[in-house]
C-alpha cells in the first residue's frame, strides 16, 4: 500500500468536517484549498475574520465556514466545543503552540480525552521501502516507561489496522537484538513483542533498525525473523530516535509523509511549522481514514 491507495479510498460522497484552529499561515491554506476543492473535506476555520478571509482568498480557498476567534486559546476552545456538539470530525492545529493546542483537548470535563494517552503516528511512503511504513511516537511523549509504550502501541496499532485493513507486522526497535540491563528499552521491547504475539500479531523485539528494514541484515547477523524487511509499524524506544528517523525520510528522501495524533475522541492533525503543503494534505487525508 502507498499513499495513492489511501487517496483512492476516500469517499467524497460523505466529506468529513475538519475544524482548523487559528490558521494564520499560507501553507495551511494551500492544503485546505486542495482538500476542499476535491471535496475531500468540509472546512471550518477558527480565527480572526479579516486575516482568515485575506489568506483564504489568496490561496483560492472558496468554501469554508468561519467561526470568529480573536486568539489561539479562544479558537481551540471554540473548535473543541463544536466537536463535542457533533460539529466536526477532526481537529487540526494551525498557528498555535502545540502545548496550547493539546491542553484543552486533555481537559477531563470540556476536552476530547478518550484513551489513556495521546500519541503521534507518522506514515511514510519512502522510495527505499516497498510499502507504507508507520512510525511512533516522534512528536508527543517525551518520558516513556513500559505502560506508556503499551498505550502508544495500542494507539498506533488501531490506526495502522484502519489504514491497512489487516493486522500490521510490528517491530519494537532498539539498538541491539539482545536483552541488556543497561539498555532498559531492550527488555521493554521483548515484553511488548510477547504481549502482541499473544494477541495474534506478528511482533518482534528488540530489533535493530537494519534488521527491521532489511531481511539480508537479519541473515548476515544470524537472526531468525518472520518480519524482517516486511515490517509495517515500528515502535521506537524514545521520541528523539523516532523524530530523527522521520525527519531524515522527509529531508533526505523527500518522501511523502503524513501523521495524526491518536487517543482523543477524534483524530488530531498536529502539523509542524516546517511541513510542506503536501505533508499537510496527507495528514488531512489520514484523519479521514
Amino acid at each position: 500500500m502507498h499513499f495513492r491507495d489511501i487517496y483512492d479510498r476516500i469517499d467524497v460522497q460523505e466529506p468529513k468536517t475538519v475544524n482548523v484552529v487559528f490558521p494564520d499561515k499560507e501553507a495551511i491554506y494551500e492544503a485546505l484549498s486542495e482538500a476542499t476543492g476535491k471535496a475531500y473535506i468540509l472546512t471550518r476555520l477558527y480565527g480572526v475574520p479579516e486575516r482568515v478571509r485575506t489568506l483564504a482568498e489568496k490561496s483560492g480557498l472558496k468554501h469554508y465556514e468561519l467561526v470568529p476567534s480573536e486568539t489561539p486559546d479562544e479558537a481551540v476552545r471554540n473548535a473543541i466545543a463544536d466537536i463535542r456538539e457533533g460539529k466536526g470530525d477532526a481537529l487540526m492545529k494551525g498557528d498555535i503552540a502545540t502545548a496550547s493546542f493539546l491542553k484543552p483537548v486533555l481537559d477531563r470535563e470540556k476536552g476530547l480525552r478518550k484513551g489513556k494517552l495521546l500519541s503521534h503516528v507518522a506514515v511514510c511512503d519512502s522510495p527505499g521501502y516497498h510499502k507504507l511504513l508507520f512510525l511512533t511516537d516522534g512528536a508527543i511523549n517525551i518520558e516513556l516507561d513500559l505502560e506508556r509504550k503499551r498505550s502508544i502501541t495500542d494507539n498506533a496499532v488501531a490506526f495502522t489496522e484502519a489504514v491497512l485493513q489487516e493486522k500490521p507486522r510490528i517491530a519494537f526497535a532498539a539498538i541491539i537484538e539482545k536483552i541488556n540491563p543497561k539498555l532498559p528499552e531492550t527488555g521493554e521491547a521483548r515484553t511488548l513483542a510477547k504481549e502482541y504475539t499473544k494477541k495474534g500479531y506478528e511482533a518482534e523485539g528488540p530489533m535493530a533498525l537494519d534488521v527491521i528494514l532489511n531481511s539480508e541484515a537479519a541473515v548476515k547477523k544470524g537472526i531468525e525473523s518472520r518480519i524482517s524487511g516486511d515490517v509495517d509499524l515500528i515502535v521506537f524506544p524514545n521520541i528523539t530516535v523516532c523524530n530523527f528517523m522521520l525527519k531524515q525520510i522527509i529531508e533526505l528522501q523527500r518522501a511523502p509523509v503524513g501523521g495524526i495524533v491518536m487517543g482523543a475522541q477524534v483524530p488530531l492533525i498536529l502539523l509542524s511549522r516546517s511541513d510542506r503543503p503536501s505533508e499537510k494534505l496527507n495528514s488531512i487525508i489520514l484523519s479521514m481514514i
